[in-house]
């Protein structure tokens, strides 16, 4: 009676033994004999030798079809017996090839298909390829390579280890090159690198046209409609031809500031707020009869048409202080004034004028505090003044750092002082006093300490490279502003007197009519600290295009 349920029973172990053993048999596996292959080196061009890859069946299953590809570029599959039926613990081999086709580091996978659990390698490969530098102008010109570590004054040929390379000539300059260039911004050459790239420097001219060393900081400087240079130093005035020649000096006392007119005439304003008319041979035409008893820093701005406005300061740093703004007309009559007296201290940061004679002052009111004596900020402003001295605008900032264009828009910089990476901060304000944009320049090359505009409405901006112990000074940099963009262009730096380094003062900037880059300062952190220099750049530094 119980053989019938024993038979039962064993055929139902029988069935559950057989169901768990296919349950528990592995599926397929192909393993590759290494995770990665590294073929080093190559030129760019070239073909590396074979390397062997062994594809193992690791399960007691066959595979019925078997395949491997490479993904990704610069590798090749040359001979392959990894197209079959691969059976349980048998192998197959694969060779593979390294051939670049550009410098730089090449990566790429061999992968196994045909089982669910399969395997891949990394290839690596380094592509290699080679600039030839065939020929350089001599006098000290060098080739280097952007990040590759190395230059060669004499026709050379060496490695590069990327796609795409910079090539850059020095000492900074203009450079000409030939062969494979495709020239960029900078005056750069640059070179896809998918095989040995030949080139030359065929020449280098300088950026810098021509240098005049002096015995004390220039204060102005300004270009007339002729491309004359006229430079305002310590006791005197002279007119340069734009290549540096001296058209005529004359001898003055006091003078801290210039401007020229549209028809070239200069203007001197002296400590005490006198202004001489030189004509253009230097010959003085008047000198204005308005002065101050206590010397101070009065500031000059000169239309094209020849009004002249000067500010004043009156009084002194102990008890009070005013300011007082005095036009004068072409033929040296005072025409009106204006008197600011809207608080104990009175200073003035600034004073500009566009073409219409339309004038922009800014400045700032302290009171004192009767307890303390500690000074106590009442306001700032920058407004604008009809020719006549009516008040157009104002605003409730003050700018030490404000030009005017000749169609009277203003820009205005504040320096990120917080910042050790220097950059400012540019407001554009149109005409009718309304700002029109801000923009942000959160790294620059340093402090900036002054900004003008150039008649072709160029703007220039300027200062030094802040050094790590505190106010010290480094280079002197210079560069435009594109107002297009909001960016700062290409920065030129000022080296020092020995031609590299610091400390570097730069005083004025201008441009001349063919769009060259005058340049004055000194060689020291103070104002006639030191040597002095008149420096004309390359126009096209400002552009960074050969």
């Amino acid at each position: 009676m119980l053989r019938k349920p024993l038979l039962s029973l064993l055929l139902s172990a029988s069935v559950l033994s057989a169901a768990c053993s296919r349950e528990e048999q592995k599926p397929a596996v192909l393993i590759i004999d290494r995770e990665e292959a590294d073929f080093g080196e190559l030129e760019v061009g070239r073909s590396s030798p074979e390397q062997l890859f062994t594809v193992r069946n690791a399960s007691p299953s066959a595979v019925e079809s078997v395949s491997v590809k490479v993904e990704g570029s610069g590798f090749t599959i040359t001979a392959n017996t990894c197209e079959r039926f691969l059976d349980a613990g048998r192998e197959c081999e694969v060779r593979v090839r390294f051939s670049p086709r550009l410098a730089g580091p090449s990566e790429a996978r061999l992968e196994v298909e045909g089982a669910p659990d399969v395997d891949s390698a990394v290839l690596k490969g380094m592509g290699v390829g080679y600039v030839e530098v065939r020929s350089l102008p001599g006098g000290g010109a060098r080739v280097g390579a952007d990040g590759e570590g190395w230059s060669c004054d004499e026709p050379c040929r060496m490695p590069v280890r990327k796609a795409q390379v910079t090539l850059r000539a020095a000492p900074a300059g203009i450079p000409t090159w030939g062969g494979a260039c495709a020239v960029v911004a900078g005056g750069g050459c640059s070179l896809v690198m998918d095989g040995t790239k030949v080139v030359s420097l065929e020449a280098l001219e300088s950026l810098l046209r021509w240098e005049a060393r002096r015995g004390s900081h220039p204060r102005s400087v300004a270009v007339s409609a002729g491309g004359d240079i006229v430079v305002l130093e310590v006791g005197q005035l002279q007119r340069l031809s734009s290549t540096g020649q001296l058209r005529w000096s004359v001898p003055l006392s006091g003078g801290v500031e210039m401007a020229l007119d549209g028809a070239s005439n200069a203007y001197v304003v002296d400590y005490f707020g006198r202004v001489t008319r030189y004509d253009t041979h230097g010959q003085v035409l008047w000198t204005s009869s308005e002065s101050v008893e206590n010397p101070n820093w009065p500031e000059l701005a000169v239309s094209a048409s020849g009004n002249v406005y000067v500010l004043l300061s009156l009084g002194n740093h102990e008890l009070a202080r005013q300011l007082e703004l005095i036009a004068i007309s072409p033929q040296a009559a005072k025409r009106w004034s204006l008197r600011f007296n809207e608080g104990q201290f009175n200073y003035a940061s600034g004073l500009a004028v566009n073409d219409q004679g339309e004038v922009y002052l800014s400045g700032s009111v302290f009171n004192r505090n009767e307890t303390s004596g500690e000074s106590v900020f009442v306001k700032s402003y920058l407004r604008k003044y009809s020719a006549e001295g009516a008040t157009l605008w104002e605003t409730q900032d003050g700018w030490d750092l404000f030009a005017v264009n000749a169609e009277g828009a203003t820009s205005t910089l504040l320096p990120n002082t917080s910042q050790s990476a220097g950059g400012f901060t540019q407001r554009w304000i149109g005409a009718n006093g309304v700002t029109q944009w801000t923009a942000t320049i959160p790294n620059g090359p340093g402090v900036v300490t002054l900004q003008t505009f150039a008649s072709s409405g160029t703007l220039l901006v300027g200062g030094h490279e802040p050094l790590a112990v505190g106010t010290e000074f480094g280079r002197g940099w210079f560069a435009a502003m594109n107002l297009t963009t909001r960016a700062l262009g290409p920065v030129t730096y000022v080296e020092g007197s020995t031609g590299t380094g610091g400390p570097v003062r730069i005083s004025d900037l201008s441009l001349t009519p063919a769009g060259h880059v005058v340049v004055t300062g000194g060689f020291g952190a103070v104002t006639d600290q030191g040597e002095g220099y008149i420096r004309v750049y390359d126009g096209r530094v400002l552009t960074g295009e050969p």
